[in-house]
């Protein structure tokens, strides 16, 4: 089986560094977030912001401790368009970035290097089959993610095209920039979750499942320490809540499903 090779683990471990970084001063100090990220944004903003990456830490850190390519193939194609697609929003607003100060460099430094690289592995590695050779994944499963997926998708995209429209829909208070710096991650795990909806078994979803999972998590807890800045009886409170807390609950199933069949 095609193993993950040293140079690989090295940038998984670049990204999540950087991933950690973020989420550190989003989750922790959200006052200082502009030590992490070229804006100041408010607490909660920064908050959203530490979950999301977050869940990029964990995804990271499982690639680089992953034995096999298979176990990894999604979420490479996962990192570079998520980073690739916030260094395409980031040129829609030069205008807004000090390039004086570090994080401001870095970040552009970073996101054109990280799906650069990101992109070309998986180029590299496109001729590898699935080979992993554990008990198939459940058709629900599979069926979950594909649902996901295109939910996720669709989001994000109405999020890049017609910010505007999000902005009188989400259930908090948003800008048109933050609107289209949000599509990108929720574009990752969209096409990332139609991606795991093809894989066949466990170990090839495993990695993506767990990330997408601690995302949840995540925005439950920081959307819960400032729920006041929701109109929690609106529906777009409830869709929130309740369409995170569903993810939580299902993916929480499947990494519980999938331990017990291990243990077996």
């Amino acid at each position: 089986m095609t193993t993950v090779t040293r140079n690989q683990r090295i940038y998984f471990a670049a990204v999540g560094a950087l991933a950690l970084w973020v989420a550190f001063w989003g989750l922790l100090i959200p006052e200082l977030v502009d030590k992490a990220i070229p804006w100041l944004v408010p607490p909660f903003h920064a908050r959203f912001i530490g979950a999301i990456y977050l869940s990029a830490v964990v995804i990271m850190g499982s690639a680089m401790m992953a034995r096999y390519y298979d176990e990894v193939r999604v979420v490479t194609i996962m990192v570079s368009i998520w980073t690739g697609a916030l260094f395409i929003i980031s040129l829609f607003y030069l205008s807004e970035f000090d390039f004086s100060r570090g994080p401001v460099l870095f970040w552009f430094a970073a996101y054109i290097a990280y799906p650069i690289i990101g992109f070309w592995i998986a180029w590299t590695q496109r001729n590898t089959s699935n080979e992993s050779k554990s008990p198939s994944l459940p058709n629900w499963i599979r069926n979950y993610f594909l649902l996901q997926g295109a939910l996720l998708t669709i989001l994000s995209l109405i999020l890049f095209l017609a910010p505007d429209f999000m902005i009188t829909l989400w259930p908090w208070k948003i800008t048109r920039m933050l609107a289209q710096i949000y599509s990108g991650p929720f574009l990752s795990f969209g096409i990332g979750s139609l991606m795991l909806s093809r894989q066949q078994t466990w170990p090839q979803v495993r990695i993506g499942a767990w990330g997408i999972f601690v995302l949840a998590l995540g925005v439950l807890v920081v959307s819960a320490i400032h729920r006041s800045l929701f109109t929690l009886s609106s529906p777009s409170a409830l869709v929130w809540f309740g369409g995170f807390l569903l993810v939580a609950i299902i993916l929480g199933a499947a990494i519980i499903r999938s331990r017990k069949q291990a243990g077996g």
